[in-house]
């Protein structure tokens, strides 16, 4: 019985330590290879040889979401996947603002309240930063230049080594 258990607890804790997933289950640490395989909209973009630490790599032009279109860029360092972004204009500040409240009440109905809240107090009625940490994944909300919606799925790639 006692082995059964320790089964159990093994497999539990290495199914929590399975890889983690950013944004449409695209996990953490992937390749550009990998993310194509899971995206298939996602298109290479030309290298930046000015960019030494992280680089966008990927992008989807056009994706739905919240009933708005948002430019997703997926950003790796070397060849993991740190970052992904997305970003809609929303074409003017009220629109933005309405944009930020929707994908606000999405985001908690995932993730709970979030962690985070620079906007809060704020004079501004455009303003909207938001963070949402979740297992080991940040999502970060934010209204940029009034009439720009970014949201942000950032991660640590796991540790890869090889002891046994």
């Amino acid at each position: 019985m006692t082995k059964l258990m320790l089964c159990l607890v093994s497999l539990l804790f290495t199914a929590g330590a399975s890889a983690q997933a950013l944004w449409q289950d695209v996990p953490v640490g992937a390749t550009p290879a990998e993310v194509q395989a899971l995206m298939p909209d996602a298109r290479p973009l030309p290298l930046d040889p000015a960019s030494k630490d992280e680089a966008a790599r990927l992008e989807i032009p056009a994706f739905e979401l919240a009933g708005a279109t948002f430019k997703v860029s997926f950003v790796f360092k070397g060849d993991q996947l740190q970052r992904i972004s997305l970003l809609a204009n929303a074409g003017s500040a009220d629109e933005a603002r309405a944009l930020g409240q929707r994908l606000t009440t999405s985001l908690r109905s995932r993730y709970g309240l979030e962690m985070s809240t620079r906007s809060r107090g704020s004079t501004s009625s455009v303003t909207i930063d938001r963070q949402w940490n979740f297992r080991r994944t940040v999502i970060h909300l934010q209204v940029v230049d009034d009439t720009f919606v970014r949201l942000d799925y950032s991660g640590q790639a796991p540790v890869r080594n090889n002891r046994l």
